[in-house]
């Protein structure tokens, strides 16, 4: 949506409970009715679990393949993602992404949500639909091979002083593929009632919570957004 502004990712830690919090800015839907301004701005949360981590490339420019040496580790990212649909004054779609190691955890049957607005008001969905869990598995390449160093030699540790590239052995050190799975867990919630939104409608707050976690997503409705 062109004019929107995004404000990605507050991590705030209450007792025993983590509250992710992301935002976006953007006109009311209702003020200005298009087709456009019926899907909202998407909001992301990224997150990550110590457990599930990843190799990234440091030093590889140009190798089509690199020393296993060379790799350093980060975590990998989990999208928590939400969106709405404007089916009416009177209907909201929600559009709600988990990702997590735990296909339990990803599942959005066994999460609570909840809607409320600046004026106060609560809802809970009316219905959960087109909920589903998916596996996404990621592998990489751990292959070793023999660094190639230029005229200086090695360093103490036998590593390379300057690498100049890699020989092609890495047949001689098999290694098993690296790799990693995590579970992205979708649903539709969908809230109804008489004039749930209207053109007052400050912001909104999405809360997807189960027990030890909050996932905040607030939509802030502002008419200035759109000319900027």
């Amino acid at each position: 949506m062109v004019g929107a502004r995004l404000l990605l990712v507050v991590v705030a830690v209450a007792g025993c409970t983590a509250r992710f919090k992301g935002s976006a800015t953007q006109p009311n839907p209702v003020k200005n009715p298009t087709e456009t301004l019926r899907n909202s701005e998407s909001i992301k949360i990224v997150t990550g679990d110590m457990e599930l981590n990843k190799p990234v490339s440091n030093g590889c420019t140009g190798q089509t393949r690199c020393d296993a040496t060379t790799y350093h580790n980060e975590h990998y990212p989990l999208i928590n993602e939400a969106s709405f649909t404007l089916v009416s004054r009177d209907r909201l779609r929600f559009h709600v992404q988990v990702d997590h190691k735990w296909s339990e955890y990803a599942d959005l049957n066994n999460w609570d949500v909840e809607l409320v607005d600046d004026q106060g008001r609560h809802w809970t969905p009316e219905s959960v639909e087109h909920a589903r869990v998916k596996l996404l598995t990621q592998m990489w390449d751990q292959e070793q091979r023999t660094a190639i160093c230029s005229s200086q030699g090695r360093d103490g540790k036998g590593d390379c002083i300057q690498t100049m590239g890699f020989a092609d052995d890495g047949w001689r050190r098999r290694q098993p593929l690296g790799s990693l799975s995590v579970y992205r867990g979708k649903a539709d919630f969908v809230f109804y009632q008489r004039d749930l939104f209207n053109s007052r409608v400050k912001w909104l707050k999405l809360l997807v919570k189960r027990s030890g976690e909050v996932f905040e997503f607030t939509w802030r409705f502002e008419d200035t957004v759109a000319s900027e």
